[in-house]
């Protein structure tokens, strides 16, 4: 399904289920791409799961990053979750 940069579903988008990604998710994600180089300090090779623009959680494991920001936040809805890698990965 495509999602406009509003989190608001796309018309023409494919399968008859529609789920609404909240602004608060993007804007969580954008912050984490702007603020990069501090991440890859901190967290290099690490899931970092971000709320309201703060770092909750970190993992080797995206699963366990995004259960313990669950279990911090209570959040239920969708968390930002971003691998900060150094590029030392063969994908």
């Amino acid at each position: 399904m495509l999602i406009s940069d509003v989190g608001e579903p796309m018309s023409g988008t494919a399968g008859s289920t529609s789920q609404t990604i909240p602004k608060s998710y993007w804007q969580d994600q954008q912050w984490a791409f702007d603020h990069y180089p501090e991440l890859l300090k901190r967290y290099e090779d690490r899931w970092v799961a971000v709320v309201n623009k703060h770092v909750v959680a970190a993992s080797k494991s995206s699963v366990k990053a995004q259960r313990q920001a669950k279990a911090k936040t209570g959040r239920q809805s969708p968390i930002a979750v971003v691998f900060v890698e150094t590029g030392r990965h063969v994908y």
